[in-house]
């Protein structure tokens, strides 16, 4: 079953892989300096700008949380450099995690992680991973103002249409996310863990939203998902002690 690793963690897939994201890290530097460079066009102190960098940088510690953990998680399965490619780019926590799996479910295996994965459905799973998120620059680059034109009219002229839309997409989506891990365990008791995770983190999450509320302070809405989804794990991995 895992002999396709031997492929997914060969060096010519770490080359490969290391020239996009040197690319992407050199372009990240080539407009730092051009954000710096504006900067100081337009009269800002270099200690304000410090600071913004400073506080971008820690800011975006907790938001990385979520996307470590499916780093991790996919590195086992898909090798160390292919992950590492995709959530360096375009790719988001979420939707990588997704894509592997359906993948995944396309050869007739409940996730990435079933034993019966293999070398097929593993170049399956990076075309998919690969492929799928294009559309994405796509839309910005051939559609982005007529779509902006279209969703200003909906929200200028039909609040309410809009407002339902927004909000029908964001529910469809997750239902769509969660619906897998809440019915899984109807087919293979033992992803009853998936399940206890999900609660779990879903609990969790309302909780910290709650203080955030509560005590006024940010962090705490910042945590709402990476706090949730560790503490799902936990709650996972504490009930699998008991069954």
């Amino acid at each position: 079953m895992k002999n396709y690793l031997s492929i997914a963690n060969s060096p010519v897939m770490f080359f490969v892989c290391s020239i996009v994201i040197l690319y992407v890290f050199i372009q990240s530097f080539v407009f730092m300096r051009r954000a710096w460079k504006r900067g100081k066009e337009i009269g800002l102190s270099t200690q304000v700008m410090k600071s913004t960098i400073l506080g971008s940088g820690l800011f975006s510690v907790v938001p990385s949380i979520p996307i470590l953990i499916i780093l991790v998680m996919l590195m086992s399965v898909l090798g160390n450099y292919f992950p590492w490619l995709r959530l360096s780019v375009i790719g988001s926590s979420s939707y990588e995690n997704v894509a592997a799996n359906i993948a995944a479910r396309s050869f007739g295996l409940l996730s990435y992680t079933d034993s019966g994965y293999n070398a097929s459905i593993f170049v399956s799973t990076m075309w998919a991973m690969s492929i799928c998120i294009l559309y994405e620059p796509l839309l910005v680059v051939f559609g982005k103002k007529s779509l902006d034109r279209g969703m200003t009219s909906l929200r200028k002229h039909k609040p309410v249409v809009y407002t339902l839309l927004i909000d029908g997409i964001f529910i469809a989506m997750m239902g769509w996310f969660c619906a897998p891990y809440l019915t899984y365990w109807t087919e293979k008791p033992e992803q009853i863990l998936a399940l206890v995770a999900l609660i779990t983190a879903g609990i969790s999450a309302l909780v910290l939203n709650w203080l955030a509320k509560k005590t006024g302070r940010h962090f705490f809405m910042e945590m709402s998902f990476p706090g949730g989804m560790l503490i799902g794990m936990l709650g996972s991995y504490i009930a699998n002690l008991f069954l």
